[in-house]
């Protein structure tokens, strides 16, 4: 999937994200804390989630970004093992449907 970086999934999805105070210095997490993963509901912004303003010529834009994306904590999340149906390098269908979402 080609995500758009629409950012709508960490506001619109119900999904266990890397609870922030369970990441250690080195980018990981003790794997005895039992509560290094917690839940996000839909509707609430997922604390990982920034944006950031790109500049190209025809004028600013703004995307998400994961802030904790290049840590090893991510690795194995649901959300980087999240996929959707269809071709592989099909652009995200879901972005469509969760703006839908923001419309109501």
């Amino acid at each position: 999937m080609h995500c758009l970086r629409c950012g709508r999934c960490c506001l619109h999805l119900d999904i266990f994200i890397v609870n922030p105070s369970s990441i250690l210095a080195d980018g990981s997490i003790d794997a005895a804390d039992q509560e290094a993963m917690i839940i996000k509901p839909a509707g609430k912004k997922c604390p990982h989630l920034a944006q950031q303003l790109l500049h190209p010529q025809e004028g600013e834009v703004s995307i998400a970004v994961c802030t904790i994306h290049h840590l090893h904590c991510y690795r194995g999340t649901p959300c980087e093992q999240f996929e959707q149906l269809g071709p592989e390098d099909a652009v995200c269908v879901m972005s469509r449907y969760l703006r839908d979402l923001d419309e109501e």
